[in-house]
């Protein structure tokens, strides 16, 4: 953040004089502001306005004060309190419209001074609901420029750099600052997208060069180190058109989106909880053989730790180790079984050679490494081009301090042909798909990761993601190094600022991770995983063999009840994919706008496409109980039927550890299924007022079937219609809610009417 020159602005600014005379006549002046001893007051020649439809872009030529308002005088974002434009050191003091040679309205050519007296171009448009200013630095070499607006309540987004923090709204969080980095631990997935859903603004900013945002009551500032220009972008309208427009602006930047795998919306498991480094074809089949027996439809499986050649690394390429030895046999066994195996894979690698020793004794839970080397493949990836160098044009060294924990290089992704040369490398462990974990602080370095993971996908890789920029390159988005203990606070904070970032199919760690075993822990383990079960991604890790009975049929509870979900939340990532809007999982706030309490909520809730609310009690979870919020509509209990009105406040709602934390309404149809053998079924509750279209696409992410309805009076006279077969259906009736369920069959559609 740049300070005002001036002390006295901050102090005389918004203030509210009061002016009492003789029988009690009262004068108020509200918002009285000064600058330099001027008044704020204007003509509409220190005024430029560009209206795009329903929505009015205002630039104070003093200053370049900023704002964005309906064009009925409605204040949408406020400007700045100063000046709203910083460049070359010096905060802006005057502009010149020089827009002669721009023809379309919607266009805008200035000329900004700064208190320096240097001098920048500045290119606006603001079309469909896109507001896009280009500063370009007259004043050659490396330029700070920031762009700013007013202060506004509500503020959701930046990935991982708000996810640390005590709030979801990042508005109320201690921290102001936040610089956008990549620090190779839990800061790995990097954005600068920021929505203020009450206010219907969004902004982002994508140029290379030292990125960040600042946030409180008072402004709204996106700051960048760079050379040359830098571009910024707003998005106004509803959270569906900001989302829509955010798609399409990164996709046009570069930041393509990767279409969702079904099978990572299943079930999974993975190594590191339940054995560390003590990974083995043998060890591993042992739990798996477990977890199959007990009925957990375990569909994908990570084994993410020793597998490769004594002293290796991930990027030891198809060398596999004495713990798989035999791997083409572990992988028939897989196969079998219907389980895709992942594997551990980073993007860094170690210099050809060695022995290479770790200056620290430091190791990773019961890691056995002595020491590392590196193989030919690194020094052709340097021949190539394809690493990561430092301004003397050599390959950066860098060490991390998780894992190899010897200097490495690191692959640049954003180098033609890189992405395509590692994604061949990975193809020579002949497996299903990674678990992308590579931890590198790279401070500002953060757009290296994208297209090599991508890539991997492409080519039909299962990917859950670790690190990336402005965009998933994965079917999963995983946060990292999480346990039970975190419920109330990073969890549920960091899946939701990922959604709020537009990626909303989000992935921790295991269940129970470290503390499967502990029998204290087993309610919290409990509660952990009915939060895994409202998200796209949940895995087990160790068999929860020491529990008491009564609590492992909890535990299955919810496995179940995520592996009955998965459908219909695939379908939901499906829907993000192609909207841009975060339907897997979309924050209360975002999902209802207009609706203030949204913002007050005591407990975590979120929506899961337009027919769920998730309603896990991760806080004071002991109690059993937590006031619930349901908005305007009609909601029903998915375990009682129970039916609700809303808006109302729940308040000290029971919810018992095995009670499945949901509620369904908004469109009120949802599909489920029963097991592998069953068909799915689609669940219409009786809400809607009006016609409604519930659209669902398929695991295999083409099929679709559309039901439509409107709520009906009477279930004697219902009738379901498969309309692609003009053929009535069958359906059965839940007798307390009323709603009715029928199996669904890939491209036919179906309608509900009352004959």
């Amino acid at each position: 953040m740049i300070k005002s020159q001036n002390g006295l602005k901050s102090i005389l600014r918004y203030t509210r004089v009061i002016i009492i005379i003789n029988a009690g006549l009262i004068f108020s002046l509200i918002g009285w502001s000064c600058h330099n001893n001027k008044s704020n007051t204007y003509n509409d020649s220190n005024l430029i306005e560009i209206i795009d439809g329903n929505f009015k872009l205002q630039v104070k030529k003093t200053q370049f004060q900023i704002s964005f308002s309906h064009t009925d005088g409605t204040i949408v974002a406020p400007a700045h309190f100063d000046t709203g434009l910083v460049f070359s050191g010096g905060e802006v003091v005057n502009v010149e419209d020089i827009s002669e040679n721009v023809r379309r309205n919607s266009e805008k050519k200035l000329l900004a001074t700064n208190v320096e007296g240097d001098k920048a171009n500045i290119y606006i448009s603001f079309k469909n609901q896109v507001a896009t200013f280009r500063i370009e630095p007259e004043k050659k070499g490396t330029n700070t420029i920031s762009l700013r607006l007013g202060g506004m309540p509500v503020a959701h987004g930046l990935g991982d750099v708000a996810a640390y923090e005590e709030d979801f709204n990042i508005i109320k969080n201690k921290r102001k600052t936040y610089v956008i980095e990549n620090n190779g631990g839990g800061k790995r997935w990097v954005s600068t997208f920021t929505i203020f859903p009450q206010n219907s603004l969004a902004g982002v900013f994508f140029d290379k060069g030292k990125k960040s945002v600042v946030l409180n009551d008072q402004e709204y500032q996106m700051n960048i180190t760079t050379e040359g220009e830098a571009t910024f972008y707003y998005f106004l309208g509803e959270p569906t058109e900001i989302y829509k427009n955010y798609k399409s602006v990164r996709n046009q930047n570069g930041y393509v989106d990767v279409l969702p795998k079904s099978r990572l919306f299943e079930l999974g498991w993975e190594s590191w909880d339940a054995l560390g480094w003590n990974t083995n074809q043998v060890t591993v089949k042992g739990i798996l053989e477990k977890f199959l027996q007990n009925g957990y439809p375990i569909k994908w499986a990570v084994t993410g730790s020793g597998f490769w050649d004594k002293g290796g690394t991930t990027t030891s390429f198809g060398r596999w180790g004495e713990k798989f030895s035999d791997a083409s046999t572990f992988k028939t066994w897989m196969n079998d079984h219907d389980i895709k195996w992942m594997i551990g894979l980073r993007t860094n690698f170690i210099p050809e050679g060695g022995p290479y020793f770790p200056k620290t004794k430091k190791r990773d839970k019961n890691l056995k490494v002595n020491s590392f080397y590196g193989n030919e493949l690194t020094t052709e990836a340097k021949r190539n081009g394809y690493l990561v160098n430092n301004s003397e044009g050599k390959p950066f060294a860098i060490t991390s301090n998780i894992f190899p924990i010897v200097p490495s290089h690191l692959l640049n992704g954003e180098v033609p042909g890189a992405a395509e040369w590692y994604q061949k490398q990975y193809a020579k462990w002949e497996v299903d798909g990674i678990k992308e974990d590579t931890m590198m602080d790279l401070d500002s370095l953060t757009n290296v990761y994208n297209a090599p993971i991508t890539e991997i996908s492409n080519e039909g890789g299962l990917v859950m993601a670790r690190n990336g920029e402005f965009t998933a390159p994965g079917s999963l988005l995983r946060i990292n190094d999480t346990g039970v203990g975190q419920l109330s606070g990073r969890i549920p904070i960091n899946y939701l600022q990922y959604a709020a970032s537009g990626f909303p199919n989000v992935y921790s760690d295991v269940t129970g991770v470290h503390n499967m075993h502990n029998i204290k822990d087993v309610d919290r383990n409990i509660r952990h995983t009915w939060l895994l079960s409202l998200t796209s991604g949940i895995a087990v890790g160790a068999f929860p063999e020491k529990w008491p009975e009564d609590k492992r049929k909890i535990f299955k509870k919810a496995i179940d009840f995520h592996y009955a979900l998965a459908p219909y939340m695939y379908s939901a990532a499906v829907a993000s994919y192609e909207s841009g809007y975060p339907y897997t999982l979309t924050p209360m706030t975002i999902a209802f706008p207009k609706d203030s309490m949204t913002s007050k909520l005591e407990h975590f809730q979120w929506m899961i496409g337009k027919s769920v609310i998730a309603t896990p009690l991760l806080k004071n979870y002991q109690s059993g109980k937590m006031n619930v919020y349901l908005p305007d509509g009609v909601w029903f209990d998915f375990d009682s039927g129970k039916k609700y009105e809303g808006p109302v406040v729940l308040e000290a709602f029971e919810i018992p550890l095995d009670k499945t934390p949901c509620f369904v309404g908004g469109q009120g149809v949802i599909v489920l299924r029963d097991s592998d053998n069953t068909h799915l079924s689609a669940k219409v509750y009786p809400i809607a007022d009006r016609k409604t279209s519930f659209s669902f696409t398929y695991p295999d992410g083409v099929a679709k079937s559309i039901i439509t309805y409107k709520k009906w009076s009477s279930n004697e006279k219902l009738v379901v219609v498969d309309t692609t077969l003009n053929k009535r259906v069958p359906f059965e009736t839940d007798a307390v809610s009323g709603n009715i369920s029928f199996e669904i069959t890939p491209n036919h559609n179906y309608n509900i009417i009352e004959e």
